[in-house]
């Protein structure tokens, strides 16, 4: 019975650990790395947090944040990306950047606005 568990709980633990890095190679927003070009490294990613106005803003960047990450990256800081006004602290939303390798990980981790403008979205 202990060694049925035992098999079950490793069954379960795999299927899951497959299933996030499955989630995370596909949740990136591009395919192509922002700094040197190539594609994207399913295993390499940056999450940047978003800060917006209102939950409003928040559910229009969700139902398509590619489309803005111009917008996120050109935003006043202290501004909604999306309407210009002063952001909340609870209004966020996170997106992940996918990158090709460790240094370009570092260097968007270091300044992910910096490259977001560089991001070439899915299509």
């Amino acid at each position: 019975m202990i060694i049925k568990n035992l098999f079950l709980f490793a069954a379960v633990a795999a299927l899951a650990f497959t299933g996030s890095v499955i989630a995370d190679e596909s949740s990136a927003i591009n395919d192509t790395c922002p700094i040197k070009g190539k594609s994207v490294d399913g295993s390499k990613s940056v999450e940047f947090t978003a800060s917006f106005c209102c939950g409003k803003c928040v559910s229009k960047f969700e139902k398509d944040p590619a489309s803005f990450a111009d917008k996120l990256a050109a935003a006043e800081e202290g501004k909604c990306a999306l309407s210009g006004k002063d952001i909340d602290p609870d209004a966020t939303a996170t997106i992940v950047i996918g990158v090709c390798c460790g240094g370009c990980k570092k260097k968007v981790t270091e300044s992910p606005l910096d490259y977001l403008g560089d991001v070439e979205v899915k299509s």
